[in-house]
């Protein structure tokens, strides 16, 4: 379960993407909890706040589920 405070990482879209690996601080959340505000721990662009849907996070009870989305393919 995403909770207030907790330290996630973003699930992994599969394809030729750079995918984020920094650690994102929860600090709020929307009335029905499905879009979180983050705050970005390290890497690039630390400190900065990012909205997310909740399940774009690693949910540590289903460390298994760490992609999000269809996979991407290059053209060409």
């Amino acid at each position: 379960m995403i909770e207030l405070n907790g330290i996630y990482k973003l699930k992994h879209i599969i394809g030729p993407v750079h995918n984020d690996t920094s650690d994102f601080k929860v600090i709020g959340f929307s009335e029905d909890k499905k879009v979180v505000g983050c705050i970005k721990l390290n890497g690039e662009d630390a400190g900065e706040s990012f909205v997310f849907e909740t399940k774009c996070l690693i949910d540590p009870e289903k460390p298994d589920d760490i992609y999000y989305g269809e996979i991407i393919r290059k053209k060409g």
